[in-house]
């Protein structure tokens, strides 16, 4: 079951408009679709680059700015955490 979608709406530039209603007619699917497969691509991107900050900000010593990623998160274990061996 996939969660609800909401509406969002916004101008775009000629060029945004060409490139989806290309990639739409190439591949035979909704302007709307490929849109947001773009948009959900970006998120995801965004996303995995976050967790990679933090993981390398953790593994340093350094606290993240953002909460929800704790050293396990980092794949590393307690102690070695800490710096200690």
């Amino acid at each position: 079951m996939s969660l609800p979608l909401r509406d969002f709406r916004m101008g775009i530039s000629e060029t945004i408009y060409a490139a989806l209603e290309a990639e739409a007619s190439a591949f035979e699917r909704p302007m709307q679709d490929v849109a947001r497969d773009v948009l959900q691509q970006w998120a995801d991107r965004k996303a995995h680059a976050y967790k990679v900050y933090a993981r390398r900000v953790i593994a340093n010593g350094a606290q993240t700015e953002l909460p929800g990623f704790e050293t396990e998160d980092a794949g590393v274990s307690g102690n070695r955490a800490r710096g200690k061996r």
